[in-house]
């Protein structure tokens, strides 16, 4: 977020000194706030830029350094705006669920107003409407399937669309980014909209492209949440142009979407996607759900359900080819308890646990999202002995969780067993929060569990994957709304 402020070009310089020079001055002078005396306490930082510069690049790495020396709720300057930092299980728990009512609202960001996305679900704040929101559509999902046979039914059609094109590439290296995101897409695409693409669909591969760009863009654009006015100059405002341009083709495309789907929809029977339960409740009630709310609803389901789930997988395929030993077993275990002769079913999970201790040191090891989507109070409130005040940015750190090697031994270590207790049965750890906690928890964890597993066996019944010669894989990954890893290519050996 801080690299656009200082790149190499003089004109940028001078001009971001002087947007510095004015906010400061704008600062002292309007918006002197003083903290309260029971405020947590943190790093210092420079005058107005804060602590950007040292979160400038994985944030996610600083502020667990940072735990070590300030606690596991400390303070950090975001430019002009303060934030909290929640770190470590006890702490985190004693916020998002037994405070839920003074923790589970979202900050009020810029961007988010430039693209109205916060009448969807992720970014609204805490309070009736969204309550409104998250009830419909978990009801919804389930009654599309989500957490049954309906829904596992139509994962394995899509591991079998993907498993085939994973065959036409097999013996040769490749990237297989952009066909695991839009076989993963297809999954919540068939719960919001009603259908699947095929992954060659111009539509589809359209809005695949707007969202992963935004993904990224959202983290890079950051500044301008914090600095608005950096938007009206040269460089350093480019990529909030960006943003709206994405913005606009990510909504031109969903509104062809949504006509689309209305158009075709039957005059009667029960809806099976949420853009038809979304018009028909709105027909029968128009006060039943939040205004011009739907896109930005859909919007969020296709972002959120395709990048975490995705990404999760192509870490864990990253760290099966450098841990060939783990890839065998779970290779071995699935042999023994499905076989070769049908697809793996939900209904093997429970014998197949080294299978499911491995997703889940997948999901350890790199979470996706290792600083969830950040949390704003509510009222004033306090945190294991510290005074937070109303509208106080709260960042929760899963990073601190899954990394704490007061909770893991050798966290560093890929190491599937953590998980497995001394008869080799699935145990879990309470620091183990991949989809964060609370009220504000991961409204799909069901749906992306189920497909971790399906996939994640489908590719593993069928394949072994394995690093190009002289490959060298980065774990350090990028930061954007999640945390993926760098454009890798690998090959995919039919087994036989």
């Amino acid at each position: 977020m801080f690299e656009l402020l200082v790149t190499g070009h003089n004109t940028t310089t001078v001009l971001v000194g002087v947007v510095t020079f004015l906010v400061f001055v704008k600062l002292v002078f309007k918006f002197r706030v003083r903290k309260p005396a029971g405020y947590p306490p943190g790093p210092p930082g420079w005058p107005v830029l804060g602590n950007l510069p040292s979160l400038a690049q994985n944030a996610h790495l600083q502020l667990t350094a940072w735990r070590g020396t300030y606690g596991d709720v400390f303070s950090v300057k975001m430019g002009l705006q303060d934030a909290v930092v929640v770190s470590g299980k006890d702490a985190i728990r004693e916020a998002l669920v037994r405070k839920a009512e003074h923790f589970s609202s979202r900050p009020d960001l810029f961007l988010m107003h430039c693209n109205n996305q916060r009448n969807g679900i992720i970014m609204r704040q805490y309070g009736p409407q969204w309550k409104t929101l998250r009830r419909f559509s978990t009801s919804t999902l389930r009654s599309c399937g989500m957490g049954t046979g309906i829904m596992e039914d139509k994962i394995k059609l899509e591991c079998q669309h993907f498993c085939t094109a994973l065959k036409e590439n097999a013996d040769q290296p490749f990237d297989l980014t952009h066909l695991l995101h839009n076989a993963v897409a297809n999954i919540i695409c068939s719960m919001a909209i009603g259908k699947r693409f095929e992954y060659g669909d111009p539509t589809f591969l359209r809005l695949m492209e707007i969202v992963e760009r935004a993904m990224v863009l959202f983290v890079t654009a950051h500044v301008i949440n914090i600095y608005p006015v950096l938007r009206f100059f040269p460089v350093v405002g480019r990529p909030y142009k960006e943003w709206m341009d994405l913005t606009v083709k990510c909504h031109d495309c969903m509104t062809d979407v949504i006509a689309q789907q209305q158009k075709s929809q039957k005059a009667s029977g029960e809806p099976n996607n949420i853009i038809d339960a979304f018009t028909k409740s709105v027909e029968l009630n128009p006060d039943s759900l939040p205004d011009q709310s739907l896109m930005y609803l859909l919007i969020d389901l296709f972002a959120a359900g395709t990048e975490t789930t995705a990404n999760t997988l192509r870490w864990g395929l990253l760290y099966l080819m450098t841990h060939p030993d783990v890839q065998t077993k779970v290779q071995a275990e699935l042999d023994e308890v499905v076989g070769r002769d049908r697809p793996p079913a939900v209904s093997d999970k429970p014998n197949l646990p080294y299978t499911e201790a491995t997703i889940m040191e997948m999901q350890r090891i790199r979470t996706v999202a290792p600083l969830s989507v950040p949390h704003c109070t509510t009222s004033d409130t306090a945190l294991l002995g510290y005074d937070i005040p109303a509208g106080t940015d709260v960042l929760i750190n899963l990073w601190s969780l899954h990394m704490d090697p007061g909770s893991w031994d050798n966290p560093d270590k890929f190491d599937p067993s953590r998980f497995l207790d001394g008869n080799g049965q699935l145990q879990t750890n309470d620091s183990f929060m991949p989809f964060s906690t609370g009220r504000r928890v991961c409204l799909g964890e069901q749906l992306a569990k189920m497909e971790l597993f399906l996939f994640l066996t489908n590719m593993l019944q069928q394949f072994t994957f394995t690093l190009p010669e002289g490959a060298r894989p980065n774990f350090d990954g990028i930061l954007g709304a999640t945390l993926r890893p760098e454009s890798f290519k690998l090959i995919a050996v039919r087994r036989v």
